[in-house]
Order: structure tokens, then sequence, then C-alpha cells
């Protein structure tokens, strides 16, 4: 079913037991495939530039799954959730909500917010501009995070490649680790579990650590003489957990 839209539409899609998957399109137009032994039972619905694709049938097949194939321009936004399977944003989008109870969450290129919510999963993101990520058991994988991040985890490490501005991280029995930090606030806190930053050159840290019975453990080069470029807001509050600092 192939709908038409303007510049910026918006895809909602709800799913029980299946995965949802986006894939690039073309502007002003949205099309959306549900397949599988469930796929009577989903609704689907235009009303001015909000595509809705919502599960309304709930007979004696209650088990039965369907897929969702999405297929959207790079200026639409999604929200989408699934009780029981993966959700997969491979094309660019505009924002991206999206939620599950078991399974993973991937998406590769969002230019605004992304936002993740995961019971039981893996949640993994290329790039975007901002990033709210809930977890409470699974791995987070981000690449570029442009602006600020917020991070909830309960059972799972989480690994971010690139932070631009600002940061502020909880979690519970997890490690976290930023490769390249450029930005300029660094907020953690975790009952058991280390924390990873790894610093640029030419920095002032405001640093402020307490744990219990971890250690800070400072990795970063000699400085040359040369002057700060930016001062650092670094508060690590931990139980039991290092603070580890590398040069990068």
């Amino acid at each position: 079913m192939t709908f038409t839209v303007g510049e910026f539409v918006r895809v909602v899609a709800r799913a029980k037991s299946g995965d949802i998957t986006v894939v690039a399109g073309d502007p002003g137009s949205v099309r959306v495939v549900v397949a599988g032994g469930g796929a009577d039972d989903y609704d689907i619905d235009q009303v001015g530039d909000v595509i809705t694709v919502d599960r309304v049938r709930r007979g004696r097949f209650v088990g039965s799954s369907a897929d969702i194939v999405l297929t959207v321009p790079s200026s639409a936004s999604v929200e989408l959730s699934c009780t029981s399977g993966d959700i997969d944003v491979q094309a660019r989008v505009r924002e991206a909500r999206a939620a599950v109870a078991s399974g993973d969450i991937r998406a590769a290129f969002v230019e605004r917010v992304f936002r993740a919510n995961s019971a039981s999963g893996d949640i993994r993101i290329g790039h975007c501009e901002d990033a709210e990520i809930n977890t409470a058991s699974g791995t987070v994988r981000v690449g570029t995070v442009a602006r600020g991040l917020r991070l909830n985890a309960a059972s799972g490490n989480a690994f971010i490649s690139e932070l631009g501005e600002s940061a502020v991280c909880k979690v519970a029995s997890s490690d976290i680790r930023i490769d390249h930090f450029l930005g300029s606030e660094l907020r953690a806190k975790t009952v058991s579990g280390d924390v990873h930053v790894g610093i640029p050159p030419h920095r002032t840290i405001d640093l402020e650590f307490t744990s219990m019975s971890g250690r800070l453990r400072n990795q970063l080069p000699p400085g040359d003489g040369s002057p700060s470029e930016k001062t650092i807001a670094l508060s690590v509050t931990a139980v039991s957990g290092d603070l580890v600092l590398n040069g990068i």
C-alpha cells in the first residue's frame, strides 16, 4: 500500500510479534507492506501526513506474527514499537523513536533526536544529533552523537565512539566507554562498572570523582605546554568502579 504525503511525514507502526524494518524511499511517498500469518490483523491508515500501522484484530490466532516493512523519505519521522521482534531503521530519517520488550533496535542515521527503550535487547545507532537511550538488559553501541546523550542502563555495557557536547549516564551494572569525548560536560553514575573516557589534547579537566572501591587511572599523555582549548567538567560517581582517562 502506497501513500502520497507531504515533506515532513510521520509514520507510526506498532507490532506484537514480528520485525519492523524501515528502508529508504522517494520524497512524497510512503509504502507499507505487512507480511506473515498475522498480516490480516493490521489496519493501515492515513490522516494528513500521519501514517499509522496498528494491530487491531485479536482473534484465535493471537500467536501469529507479521513483519512490517516501511519505505519512507529521508524527511520522515518514525515511531516504532513491538512486543517481540527487532526494529531496524536502515533508511536515513529525521527523527526516530523505537521501543521493544524483547528484541534489538538498530538505526543507521537519524538527523535529529533518536529515542530508544528496550527491556531486553541490544541497541545500535550509527549517527544522531541527540540520543535518549533506556535499556534494562542489552549492549548499547553508538557511533556519533553530535550533541547530547542521556543514557540509563540496568545491565549491559555502553560503547560510544564519538560524543560532541554533553552526556548524562546512569548505569547499574555496566561499563561505559566513550572513545572520543569532544564536548565540555560529562556526568556519570554507576553502581558496578568502569567509566572510560577518551580526551583530546589541550583540555583542562575540572574533575570530580567519587568511588567507594574504585580508583582513578590517568593514562593521559603529559602536556606540551600549549594553551588549553576547552575545559571539560567531568563528574563521575561509582560504588565499585574505576574512572579511566585515555588520550586520543
